[in-house]
Order: structure tokens, then C-alpha cells, then sequence
């Protein structure tokens, strides 16, 4: 079985679309995958489900969707085997089976990692840009649970992470075209971001665009002051000043001697367009 959760969820099963039938179906399936391989009890799953006012049946009603969830996949309720299953005091996906495009987001991202501190930015940067290309929108976009929302919201908030990773990456190859088209959206979505800004801004100074880097510059100190009351950090500021002076260092391979790679003022997470 294949599950996609990074994005509006899909489901296929023995090679057939899965059809899931309403808003609580998805919640369920949602909530078995966030935890997949572990048992999650009924008292979480009714809370999912229902938030803040289940009915007196919601118990009942768990099991009813569990056992229609189980027909849509397939799944033989005789079949010890199935991926559905019953385990006190809850249920439980079991992982083997299935394939979950959030687990391989994880293996990407980790494998990325371990590349980026081995200092193999060419595979980092292919494995960050495997991982962000599972991403079809914002993660379980059709599943309107609050519980089902906050994670999500923590998942755009690690999407953007491994999205500067990538970028970083891309600058320490001199990739500079590659981080002028991925970054600008990026921004969009979080103009605070300070470290994509800088980024930014190195990749466009390195191509010969100043005023462009100076203009996106602009652009962040403008809204922040605008908006949070408050000037750029100080990297960023530094940064803006070493390309006013053209400062030689900002061609160096990875900027690290300037901290670009690392500036902060980080903005909360928000989601990402598809």
C-alpha cells in the first residue's frame, strides 16, 4: 500500500486508487500514519476526530470508521497480517507494506545531513531536492483537524529547513542561478526568513547583480521595520554592508568566513504553495 501525506492524502491499494469516504476517514488515516508502526490509543484518536465535543458514541464511532477504513484498503479483517490493526488500547498501521512518502521525506533528509557533514554538497543537495520534490502542497492539505493542522504546520516548518539546506548547499557548489530561482518563493511565503534572504543576496551579488542584492535587502528591511517594529539582525545588516564595499570575500566558495550560511531571525512556520 502506498500512502502520500504531503499534500492533499492519497491511497493506493493492491494497485487501485483508495476512495476515502469524508472528513473523519482522512483524520483517522492521518492520525495512524503520524504514527506509524505505533499504537495510538482510542482516547487520541476520539480527541482527533471530534476536537473539542464528541459525541457520547464517539468510541463506537471510531471503531465503525476504523472498520470502514479497513474496507477501502482491502483489508481483510481475517488476515492477521493486514496493515489496520487492532491493538490494545487502540489501533495501530503497521509499517511493513506500506510505503509513506513522509518516512522517505525522513530517510532524504537524514542521508542529506549526513552528506552536507561529510562535506559532499553535490549528494546533499540531490537528496534535499529528492526530498522537497514529494511535497504536492502543504502536508494532509484536505484534513481539516486541528490536532491533524498542527502537525502539518510542524512539517511545513521542517520543509523550510531542508528548502535552506538545499539552498546552502547549492551556494557552496556555486550553483548561484539555481538559488536565485528557488529562493524568490521561498521569500514569498516567509519574507522574514532572514537566512534565505542572505542567501539571496550572495547568490545574486555573485552573479553580477548588486542592485538586485541591495533591492532585496531593501525589500526585508522595509517590512521588518513595517510589520515587526524591528531592523534586520545583525548578519544580515553586515552583510549589506559588505556588499556596499565590495568586499572580495563574498566571491570565496561557501561565504563562511561572512556566517551567511547561518544567519538568524528566523520567522515561525508558515505554509509553503505547492
Amino acid at each position: 500500500m502506498r500512502i502520500d501525506v504531503l499534500g492533499p492524502i492519497q491511497v493506493a491499494a493492491n494497485g487501485q486508487t483508495v476512495r476515502l469516504a469524508g472528513q473523519r476517514q482522512r483524520a483517522l488515516l492521518a492520525a495512524l500514519t503520524l504514527e506509524l508502526g505505533k499504537v495510538v490509543p482510542v482516547e487520541r484518536l476520539v480527541d482527533i476526530l471530534w476536537d473539542a465535543e464528541p459525541p457520547a458514541t464517539a468510541r463506537v464511532k471510531v471503531q465503525a470508521h476504523v472498520s470502514a477504513l479497513r474496507q477501502a484498503i482491502g483489508h481483510d479483517t481475517a488476515v492477521a497480517g493486514g496493515p489496520l490493526l487492532t491493538r490494545p488500547p487502540g489501533y495501530m498501521l503497521c509499517g511493513d507494506g506500506i510505503e509513506l512518502d513522509l518516512a522517505e521525506f525522513d530517510v532524504l533528509t537524514a542521508q542529506a545531513k549526513e552528506a552536507s557533514e561529510s562535506r559532499q554538497p553535490g549528494v546533499a543537495a540531490e537528496l534535499f531536492g529528492a526530498a522537497l520534490r514529494l511535497w504536492r502542497g502543504s502536508a494532509f492539505a484536505d484534513v481539516r483537524s486541528p490536532v491533524i493542522r498542527s502537525a502539518a504546520d510542524s512539517l511545513e516548518g521542517r520543509r523550510l529547513l531542508v528548502w535552506e539546506a538545499k539552498a546552502d548547499a547549492d551556494l557552496g557548489l556555486g550553483r548561484n542561478e539555481r538559488v536565485v530561482a528557488d529562493l524568490p518563493t521561498l521569500l514569498t511565503a516567509y519574507p522574514f526568513r532572514e537566512r534565505a534572504r542572505a542567501m539571496l543576496m550572495l547568490a545574486l551579488y555573485r552573479l553580477g547583480c548588486r542592485a538586485d542584492a541591495l533591492s532585496v535587502y531593501r525589500d526585508g528591511h522595509r517590512l521588518m521595520v513595517a510589520e515587526l517594529g524591528l531592523e534586520p539582525g545583525p548578519r544580515l545588516r553586515a552583510l549589506h554592508q559588505h556588499i556596499l564595499a565590495d568586499d572580495p570575500r563574498l566571491l570565496a566558495a561557501d561565504g563562511a568566513s561572512l556566517g551567511v550560511a547561518h544567519t538568524g531571525g528566523e520567522q515561525p512556520a508558515a505554509r509553503l504553495p505547492g
